[in-house]
C-alpha cells in the first residue's frame, strides 16, 4: 500500500513539472503566428533595413510620345471608320426596305394578315440593326482592351529590365488627374529613358517584320 502511494505520488510530481515546462517554454500562439508570417527580405535585418530606390515616370509623357500608342490609336481609328461605313452600308440597306414596306402599307387598305406581316418584318428590320450595331461596338471594344494589355504588358516587361539595370525597387507613375506621386524630385525623374527605351525596343520591333 505504501508503495502503491509513492508511485502515485512521482507520477503526480512528473505531472506537475511537465506542466511548468510547457507553460515556462512552449511558444505562445502569437508567437507561434508571427513565426508563421513571412517578412519581407528588406527587412529581415531591422537593425540594417534596406533603403528602398524609387523613380517615377511621367504618364502623360508615355501616353504622348510613345510610338506604339501612335500606331495602335491610328489602326484603331481605322477600324471605327471602316465599321462606321460598314454599318451605315447595312443600316441604308434596311432603311431602303422599311420604307418601301412603309409606302407599301399606305398605299392601300392591307389585310389584319398581311399588315401583321409587314409590322413584323419592320421591327425585325430594327432588331437587325441593333445587333449589327451591338457587335461592331464590341469588336472596336474588345480591340482597344487588348491594345491596352498590350501597352501595360510591354512597359511592365521593361521597366523589370530597366529597374534591374539601374538598381531601382519601386517605379511610380505621375500623370494629370490621377497623381499617384504628389511630389517628385526631378532628379528620380526617369521619363526620358524608359520612354527613349521602349520607342527603341518598338522599332527594332517594327524592323524585324
Amino acid at each position: 500500500m505504501k508503495k502503491e502511494f509513492i508511485i502515485a505520488g512521482v507520477f503526480a510530481l512528473q505531472f506537475i513539472i511537465m506542466g511548468w515546462m510547457y507553460f515556462h517554454f512552449a511558444p505562445s500562439s502569437e508567437n507561434a503566428l508571427q513565426a508563421d508570417v513571412p517578412v519581407a527580405s528588406a527587412f529581415l535585418d531591422t537593425a540594417n533595413v534596406k533603403s528602398a530606390v524609387v523613380a517615377y515616370i511621367n504618364g502623360d509623357s508615355i501616353n504622348a510620345h510613345y510610338q506604339f500608342i501612335k500606331d495602335k490609336e491610328a489602326q484603331l481609328q481605322s477600324n471605327l471608320k471602316g465599321a462606321d461605313a460598314e454599318f451605315q452600308r447595312e443600316y441604308a440597306k434596311r432603311e431602303k426596305e422599311a420604307q418601301e414596306l412603309i409606302q407599301y402599307a399606305q398605299s392601300k387598305q392591307l389585310p389584319e394578315d398581311e399588315a401583321r406581316v409587314v409590322e413584323e418584318r419592320m421591327a425585325q428590320l430594327e432588331a437587325e440593326i441593333q445587333q449589327i450595331e451591338a457587335k461592331m461596338s464590341g469588336d472596336i471594344a474588345a480591340k482597344k482592351e487588348a491594345m491596352m494589355k498590350e501597352l501595360n504588358d510591354r512597359v511592365k516587361r521593361y521597366l523589370e529590365r530597366f529597374s534591374v539595370e539601374k538598381n531601382i525597387d519601386f517605379v511610380l507613375n505621375y500623370q494629370e488627374g490621377i497623381p499617384i506621386v504628389l511630389h517628385g524630385n526631378p532628379a528620380f525623374n526617369v521619363t526620358a529613358e524608359v520612354l527613349a527605351g521602349l520607342n527603341q525596343e518598338y522599332q527594332q520591333e517594327k524592323g524585324k517584320k
